[in-house]
């Protein structure tokens, strides 16, 4: 089995694995990070779903049989609004009316730089803050600038700074040791993003955002963390 096979079969049915699809996992990292992703997409959709039944609920359903047609439909479109309304808070919470689901990595591709930021976060930042080497902050500061950003005065650290490879070029890359643990921080001021997105995979969040001709993207352990580090950043 090939990559493109494995792939079509996975993204067709995320919950099952052939014999040859578990061979493939063994010998390719590409197609195991990609599974990986799949999975943590689908348990967040089943949490997300996995709505407990309410109280008397036998006794509510009586109820609606004695009620008017119309009187029914009026309750069920509410409880569907409410369901909607519930699983949105789940993927976003507290955004209000711009509330952003989280999508898996296979759903944008590798070369997406959300996915290519949360790669090269596992795949390297480890060994760079290991050799603690330092950018220049006056650059960061500017990039900062130009995205309409600025760090807190307190509660938030520069623990290494340098540059990182994005799609398009180069952007500066910043460690952040938060209250709430470590915040990847890209700044690419020169460089599209696309569209707001937030992406899952390999046990990581990244969020990009676009800002004028460029944008920033944030990588961190939880979508929670995201929102409120991006909050005291703006």
């Amino acid at each position: 089995m090939d990559c493109i096979e494995f792939r079509r079969l996975i993204l067709a049915d995320p919950r099952t694995r052939t014999p040859e699809q578990e061979a493939h996992l063994a010998g390719c990292s590409e197609c195991a990070n990609l599974a990986r992703g799949m999975e943590n997409f689908e348990s967040r959709l089943y949490q997300a779903m996995n709505v407990a039944v309410p109280d008397a609920l036998a006794e509510r359903i009586l109820l609606l049989r004695r009620i008017r047609p119309s009187a029914a439909r009026v309750w069920a479109l509410a409880a569907s609004l409410v369901l909607a309304v519930a699983i949105s808070a789940y993927f976003y919470p507290g955004l209000g009316p711009e509330r952003e689901q989280v999508i898996a990595a296979a759903s944008v591709g590798e070369s997406h730089p959300a996915v290519a930021a949360i790669s090269y976060v596992v795949d390297h930042e480890s060994k760079l803050l290991a050799e603690g080497r330092s950018g220049d902050p006056a650059i960061m500061r500017a990039a900062l600038a130009r995205l309409g950003l600025k760090l807190p005065s307190r509660g938030v650290n520069v623990r290494y700074l340098g540059k990182c490879p994005v799609p398009s070029g180069t952007g500066e890359h910043v460690v952040l040791e938060t209250a709430l643990g470590k915040v990847t921080l890209i700044l690419v001021p020169d460089h599209p993003l696309g569209p707001r997105i937030i992406v899952a995979d390999r046990e990581l969040t990244a969020l990009t955002v676009p800002v004028g001709t460029g944008g920033y993207i944030l990588v961190a352990d939880s979508i929670d963390h995201l929102r409120r580090i991006e909050k005291t950043l703006m």
